[in-house]
């Protein structure tokens, strides 16, 4: 796997796509903030189970943060780990259609987990690489789609769940999931490709 050459100057292409693909996985995510306990309570479950879910996802990605990347898999392939997580992170999204216990529920919340920490460490060096020309400019793009995005999606999500039922939701919630992905595996093909061009400049 290729090292970025010092060289490499960001590209704004870059970076808005990213932004673009952090933001749709935002709202995908978001869409399901304003009716979680009510989905729990569906499955079964209750405030325990809630807090408990919450809680299984911030530990397992805390302990996936800190052993995943001191491994030399995560410096050699970082792109790789930056689409795996994505997809794991979808998969933990697509898991709430067959979701019938609160036993399915921690199990996503742990592949959620994993994924996340696979990704999010990999996204955020890749994007302050591509903001570089304008860290806090590249920032506050960041800060603020995010935040319009996630804003938006609960809206979104309680007008979905409210008029539609909970199924039309998680399909929402797919659909936008799967564009994110599409668009992070995107922007790694088109930076490895860049990668490339660039070092067999050098090696000219």
């Amino acid at each position: 796997m290729l090292k970025y050459p010092s060289n490499i100057t960001s590209q704004k292409g870059y970076l808005y796509l990213i932004t673009l693909a952090y933001s749709l996985g935002t709202f995908a995510s978001g869409i399901l903030v304003p009716i979680y306990a009510f989905f729990v309570q569906e499955i079964g479950g209750g405030l325990l189970e809630t807090s408990y879910a919450i809680a299984l996802y911030s530990i397992i990605l805390g302990i996936a943060t800190m052993v995943v990347h001191q491994t030399t898999w995560s410096h050699k392939y970082p792109l790789v780990f930056l689409c795996v997580g994505w997809f794991l992170w979808l998969m933990s999204m697509a898991m709430y259609l067959i979701m019938r216990s609160t036993d399915m529920l921690y199990v996503s919340q742990i592949v959620n987990g994993i994924g996340d920490a696979m990704s999010e460490p990999i996204f955020d060096a890749e994007f302050s690489r591509e903001a570089s020309d304008d860290l806090a400019g590249g920032w506050a793009l960041y800060q603020g789609a995010t935040s319009i995005f996630s804003g938006v999606a609960s809206m979104v999500g309680g007008v979905i769940a409210t008029m539609w039922g909970f199924n039309a939701l998680l399909y929402c919630v797919i659909a936008v999931g799967t564009t994110s992905f599409f668009l992070i595996v995107h922007y790694s093909l088109q930076k490895q490709r860049s990668l490339q061009r660039v070092a067999e400049k050098i090696q000219v």
